[in-house]
């Protein structure tokens, strides 16, 4: 018997059984060979996993389009084992609805087959949600756990002849090496329930992995258990995170402005009863009605800034225009070494003028409230954009420039973008006016109102659509980078700029929750502390204290903190069983770049997914995918996109690929071992 354990039975779970059962199912000898057995282990909700458990609140949103999510491939995608067709999260959605699928959705009818033939049974609670959604919508969580349930239970049911899959509720915690009784060395995985799974090869899809505490954290908990009636609510995902013991009325202390910090706000209000409701004359557009039970917020992050909403397009988003970036990159050499590639000096460039250019584009190209289409000045602006001697990163001081378009609140300010505490500092320092937390939280909400304005504006913003650029670049570059390509101190400088910014302005909330954001601002519900916090626990109180340099280093004293963020898996220092184990055991080692310097991801084969010793030999049985492997593969946090050829299941299917092909090796070697014993020849 051949026998592959899938760890972890979130997306990339499923998808690299989906694979496997493709890959089985195209294979007409697979049937007469020893029958192959694969192991999918998940603590939480196999088949949903940890991140997007079906019974979490629905409160939680997913930061993606409806439609802009699948599991499944497509014909003409890269993958190895054949495609098997499947709805998107809306085109199942619809379906669930009765509605029919369109001949371009659905050429050749396989997606309605497929759902017609595993009908979804999906909870009552769910129906007025599914009733609701549109392309466009930002789903809850928990209705995508059950899309991914229903894939789940789509491959189970069409598993091949001779492929038999066995589902465990558990947490994988050990990996060990054993020789058999046929000579042949396998992994012996044991999990919390006791269970022991002998695996000829293991595929771990782990997802978002915890690490041991750093000095910060340790010192946070100490402080704790001297101090009971201090609470700190520690990283991690916002649904396991314990803020039921956040107290009424009080004021915490909040550390992360992302999306977490945008989870804990609505958790805290909308889930305590709270209620958010139109009011046309509300800059936020809305009126906070509270329960009582809401706690206040005092909130800072490194950078200080929530992130960017989204744009509210009321259709799916549109390309962004990318084609500076697109010729520049085709100039580097597909043979790059590592470390030679220099991203601030080739591709940074390119992608600023882009964004530069969506810019001006749209303000000048008729859409653009406020201005009227004019081919002529856009032309002469883009000439300016385009002229090697202007600073794509400040253009707004180019003489050139503002001769064009001589009032500047007309033009594209990307360093501001980029920093907005930095101008709040720079204009508080200019003027000699105090910069405290009052004045800095009425320059957010006042900034907060313009980003909810730019996102309402949709592809008539001019901001939105420059912005786009600068998160759109993001993949496009991380694929040039793979595997650590760029120079390293690129890596650190304008790489990281982008990676940063992007993040913030192109993995945003949805609209709808900036509103509610400046709805609580204006509400007196939150404030804001500034940019690069220091935190210190006054034992006298004993609080947590908490200032920043952008508001005067003023102490906040709170009795909660709550870290709204989650920790970047970091192979080094990982809690997370298996990773440890393998690393001490000397079957991982983190990537390093160029001059030495190591990163949090571990290095795996690009062609298989098998992880890499620290003598550069790869891994016979055991492969990694996914988030863990940021700093090293390119789109690891980004769920598969339709139409795209998605990087996510180019990745599970290599890695199903290469499971199957050595579980099958494993089993053909066995045989021949044990026949060969049989005839008296020594086992190999």
């Amino acid at each position: 018997m051949s026998t592959i354990a899938i760890i972890g039975g979130g997306p990339r779970g499923i998808s690299v059984l989906e694979r496997i059962a493709a890959q089985v199912s195209s294979d007409p000898a697979t049937s007469t060979e020893a029958p192959l057995t694969v192991h999918l282990v998940d603590a939480v909700e196999p088949g949903a996993g940890q991140v997007w458990r079906t019974d979490q609140t629905r409160t939680l949103c997913m930061n993606t389009l409806a439609d802009a999510v699948t599991l499944f491939t497509e014909p003409g995608s890269s993958v190895s084992a054949p495609v098997v067709e499947g709805p998107t999260m809306y085109e199942w959605i619809r379906l669930i609805r009765g509605d029919s699928l369109s001949a371009t959705a659905d050429p050749s009818g396989a997606k309605a087959a497929l759902f017609h033939t595993h009908r979804a049974a999906v909870p009552g609670e769910f129906h007025s949600e599914i009733a609701a959604t549109k392309p466009e919508s930002h789903p809850s969580r928990a209705l995508y756990g059950e899309y991914l349930r229903w894939v789940l239970s789509t491959v189970l049911a069409r598993a091949p002849k001779g492929m038999e899959v066995r589902v465990h509720r558990a947490r994988a915690m050990a990996i060990v090496p054993v020789t058999g009784a046929d000579g042949m060395v396998r992994d012996v995985i044991t999990l919390s329930d006791g269970l022991t799974l002998t695996a000829d090869a293991s595929v771990l899809a782990l997802g978002w992995t915890d690490n041991d505490p750093d000095p910060l954290e340790g010192f946070t908990a100490t402080a704790v258990e001297m101090h009971p009636s201090l609470t700190w609510v520690r990283p991690g995902n916002p649904a396991d995170q314990a803020i039921a013991g956040l107290s009424a009325g009080d004021e915490i202390l909040v550390r992360g402005l992302g999306m977490g910090f945008f989870d804990l706000l609505a958790m805290v209000t909308i889930d305590r009863g709270g209620k958010f409701l139109p009011d046309p004359t509300a800059r936020s557009g809305l009126t906070y009605r509270p329960s009582g039970r809401e706690p206040k917020l005092a909130v800072t992050s490194h950078h200080g800034y929530p992130y960017q909403p989204k744009p509210v397009l009321h259709a799916l988003p549109s390309p962004a225009p990318l084609s500076r970036f697109r010729a520049a990159a085709a100039l580097i050499p597909e043979d790059a070494p590592a470390g030679s590639v220099d991203f601030g000096a080739t591709l940074w460039p390119a992608i600023l003028r882009d964004a530069q250019a969506a810019y001006y584009t749209v303000l000048l190209g008729g859409t653009c409230p406020g201005h009227d289409a004019d081919p002529d000045l856009l032309a002469s602006v883009l000439a300016v954009v385009d002229d090697p001697s202007s600073d794509p990163w400040r253009l707004q001081d180019s003489a050139a420039l503002a001769a064009l378009v001589p009032d500047a609140a007309d033009r594209f300010t990307l360093d501001f973008y980029a920093d907005p505490v930095a101008s709040f500092t720079a204009a508080a320092e200019s003027s000699g006016t105090d910069a405290d937390i009052a004045a800095f939280t009425e320059f957010i909400g006042n900034r907060l109102s313009e980003d909810l304005r730019e996102a309402t504006l949709g592809r008539n913003s001019a901001v939105k659509a420059g912005l786009a650029v600068i998160g759109a670049a993001r993949k496009p570059a991380a694929v040039l980078d793979e595997p650590g390509r760029f120079t390293v101190r690129s890596r650190r400088a304008e790489y990281a700029e982008l990676r940063r910014v992007g993040q913030m302005v192109g993995s945003g909330p949805p609209a709808f929750r900036t509103a509610e954001l400046l709805c609580l601002v204006d509400a007196g519900y939150v404030r804001f502390l500034g940019a690069h916090p220091t935190m210190v626990v006054d034992p006298e109180k004993p609080a947590f204290a908490m200032s920043s340099p952008t508001t005067g280093d003023a102490t906040v004293h709170a009795t909660a903190l709550v870290d709204a963020w989650l920790h970047t898996p970091d192979a080094r220092t990982s809690a997370e069983p298996l990773t440890r184990q393998l690393r001490l055991d000397g079957r991982l080692r983190p990537f390093t770049l160029a001059d030495g310097s190591v990163t949090t991801s571990p290095e795996v084969d690009l062609s298989s997914g098998l992880l890499v010793h620290p003598d550069g030999s790869v891994d016979p049985r055991v492969h990694m995918l996914g988030i863990p492997l940021a700093n090293f593969r390119a789109d690891m946090t980004i769920s598969p996109m339709p139409r795209t050829d998605p990087l996510m299941l180019q990745e599970t299917d290599a890695a199903a690929v290469s499971a199957l092909r050595i579980a099958r090796g494993m089993a053909r070697s066995s045989s021949g071992s044990a026949a060969g014993s049989a005839a008296g020849s020594p086992q190999v």
